[in-house]
Order: C-alpha cells, then sequence, then structure tokens
C-alpha cells in the first residue's frame, strides 16, 4: 500500500500507526481514550507502482466476500458500504447492507434457496465439532428443473474445485441413503452414486482443520488426505438420524435417486446399442 493506517481500540484507549510500502512513518501514537470502541479498523491505498494507475477494486467481489465471511462465523455482523457512484448499472451489489446470518449456513441456504421451488421443507444442516475441528453443512433437495450448486471451503478459503472435504461429504450422504434404503428393503437403494444423491441439490459445507493442505497457491482445491475421513465421520450419523427422523420424507429422497440412477444405467444402455449397431454397419 502506498498509504495505509492501523487504528485499535483496546483498553479504552485508541491507538494508531501509519505505513507506506511496508515501512512505518512514525512510532506507535495513542490518540486517547475510547471508552465505547472496541476492534481494528485498517485504511488503505492500493501502490500504484505495483498495480498500476488505472487499479480498481471491484464492488461485487468485495461483496461476495464479505457475505461468505458473514454466513462462515454465525452471528457475526458485517456492515456493508459502497460508494454508488462506483456502482455500474444493472449491477446487484447494494450499496448498503448489514449482512448477518445467525444460523450460519443454514441462513444462507434459505436464503440462496427463498425463489427456488424445494422437494424437502427443511434442510439437512448442522454444525458439529470433532477432536478440535469444526464441520458446518447445509442442504436442501431443489424440484426438478432447478438448479442446484455446492460450495465448499476448509478454514474460510473458498474450495471451488472442491477436494477431500467434498469427498467425504458425498461419501456420507451416500452411504446413508444406501444404509437406509436397505433397513427398508429397496434393493434398488445399492445401485445409486453419489451424483444420482446430489443431483438437484444446494449445499454448502464448511470446515475447520488443523493445518490443511492446499493444491497450488491459490487454494482452490483442499487435498488433506485425512479429510475425506473426518469429514464423513462427522456428517455420516447425523444424516442417518435426519433420515430416521422421517421416513416419508427419507423415502422421497431415496425414490427420487433411484429413478435417477435408473435413467443413467437406461442412457447407457441406449449408447451402448448404438455403438454396437454402428461397429455392425462398419464391418458390412
Amino acid at each position: 500500500s502506498s498509504s495505509l493506517v492501523v487504528e485499535i481500540a483496546r483498553d479504552k484507549t485508541l491507538y494508531s500507526q501509519s505505513f507506506s510500502r511496508g515501512v512505518p512513518t512514525g512510532p506507535l501514537a495513542t490518540l486517547g481514550s475510547a471508552p465505547n470502541r472496541r476492534g481494528t479498523m485498517v485504511t488503505f491505498t492500493p501502490d500504484p507502482e505495483i498495480f498500476g494507475e488505472k487499479a480498481r477494486f471491484k464492488p461485487a467481489t468485495l461483496f461476495r466476500m464479505a457475505k461468505s465471511k458473514a454466513f462462515l462465523f454465525a452471528g457475526v455482523e458485517i456492515r456493508w458500504r459502497c460508494d454508488p457512484a462506483l456502482l455500474s448499472d444493472g449491477e446487484q451489489t447494494p450499496s448498503e447492507a448489514v449482512l448477518h446470518y445467525p444460523g450460519g449456513l443454514a441462513d444462507y441456504l434459505n436464503d440462496a434457496t427463498a425463489d427456488k421451488a424445494l422437494m424437502v421443507s427443511t434442510p439437512f444442516a448442522e454444525l458439529v465439532e470433532l477432536d478440535g475441528q469444526k464441520f458446518e453443512w447445509a442442504i436442501t433437495w431443489l424440484g426438478h428443473g432447478e438448479d442446484g450448486f455446492f460450495n465448499s471451503y476448509c478454514n474460510t478459503v473458498p474450495t471451488p474445485l472442491g477436494g477431500t472435504h467434498e469427498t467425504g461429504f458425498r461419501q456420507a450422504i451416500l452411504r446413508a441413503l444406501r444404509a437406509f434404503g436397505e433397513l427398508s428393503g429397496n434393493r434398488k437403494a445399492a445401485d445409486i452414486t453419489a451424483d444420482d444423491v446430489l443431483a438437484n441439490t444446494a449445499v454448502m459445507l464448511s470446515v475447520f482443520l488443523r493445518d490443511p493442505q492446499f493444491q497450488g497457491q491459490t487454494k482452490d482445491r483442499l487435498v488433506s488426505t485425512d479429510a475425506t475421513r473426518v469429514t464423513e465421520q462427522a456428517i455420516r450419523d447425523r444424516f442417518d438420524h435426519w433420515l430416521s427422523a422421517d421416513a416419508s420424507r427419507a423415502t422421497f429422497i431415496l425414490e427420487s435417486a433411484i429413478e435417477r440412477a435408473e435413467e443413467r444405467k437406461r442412457r447407457k444402455k441406449e449408447k451402448e446399442v448404438a455403438r454396437k449397431s454402428a461397429t455392425r454397419r462398419l464391418r458390412l
């Protein structure tokens, strides 16, 4: 930053420190009493020698980041304000907003699917802690034709390419639903895959792990080998209980997955028949 100023309110006293290009421009200053203020405020200007004279922040990107922090830390309140002159015509980013999701991912999922048709009225959502690591998730099944999504995070870092935590989630949901099918005597449940179960779903997954390992410097994919096991462990039993708590709901989800599995097998068989027919024509 060409200019960066940090103000810290601690023990009812306000302190300030300024920097330019990483170098302090003066000593730590005591600004006086601040009995009604807490926390830290950072004001900075990106260095034009590094980013160029025309570098600009993208309000939509910053707003999405602020919103993700609000639901990843349930209960926190983020007050967003942006100069309206920086917003382009037709942009959905508000000039002012209060971002607050006391229910965490469940609240965000309900907000994100408010205008969508749902197959189930209540999402499967929970927050648990295992061995000092936290796992939070929310999933709901959308109606036919609705576009789903799977957003995952590790230690608040977005992982758009997924990774081992998503694998653990998918395994937990699949194995629990297969187990429900076996208990209910539905033999077709053994043929379903994770893709059959999670098609048309909206999923939010956030994990807090010790020493997570990512792929590449952009951290788009989690590769921690143990994340699959611990994520599945955190979710599997709880999904079992959620299914058993409402047999009709669980049966509906299972039958929908079976329908997709049968459609998948039908398309595969049609492709095989078409391939064999094409091979015979070539031989003739």
